[in-house]
């Protein structure tokens, strides 16, 4: 009886821990994809210096809710976070997320839309376009600093697709080498 008791302790504590860790804030990122250094603060705090084509990871969390973010010198963008990992997207640039597939069985065609920026039309496996103050990344497999793997390894059969997320240039330069 003394075993069973420690152990549902130990499990109430592990879950504690686990579910203040979850949902304590999100993760996120800063992402500057100009070719200009950035200054971005959030809710009025100290603002952080984002270089030209920089990717970064900022530590500790933000809390969910309500936000303001600015670039020195811009207008606020106020969001509303709701999401555990993040990409913030200061600039409100442009930003694709592409699907690729893995393995046997691939089901070509069968994520495919049309999606249209710049007025060009662009036919693929591309679920998203977006110029959001945040883009959600959790699902996300390969983030703008990382490129799609020729290949995986997984224990899974059958086909596995892979998520990335593109910034509008990479996107395009991508679709040219892979789709034309």
């Amino acid at each position: 009886m003394q075993k069973v008791k420690f152990n549902l302790i130990a499990t109430f504590i592990f879950l504690s821990f686990l579910f203040t860790s979850c949902f304590g804030g999100a993760t996120y990122w800063i992402d500057n994809p100009t070719n200009e250094t950035i200054e971005v603060s959030i809710d009025g705090k100290d603002p952080v210096t984002v270089g030209p084509g920089e990717f970064k990871k900022m530590s500790g969390t933000l809390n969910m809710g309500e936000h303001t973010m600015k670039i020195t010198g811009g207008e606020d963008i106020k969001f509303n976070l709701d999401k555990d990992h993040v990409t913030l997207n200061p600039t409100l640039s442009t930003y694709i997320i592409g699907l690729q597939e893995y393995g046997r069985g691939r089901a070509s065609g069968e994520n495919d839309t049309i999606i249209e920026i710049d007025g060009v039309k662009f036919q693929g496996p591309f679920p998203l376009v977006t110029n959001d103050p945040f883009i959600y990344t959790g699902n996300v497999n390969f983030l703008v600093d990382a490129p799609f793997k020729d290949e995986i390894t997984t224990s899974k059969t059958g086909t596995v697709t892979m998520r990335k997320l593109f910034r509008k240039h990479d996107f395009i330069e991508f679709y040219k080498k892979n789709y034309r």
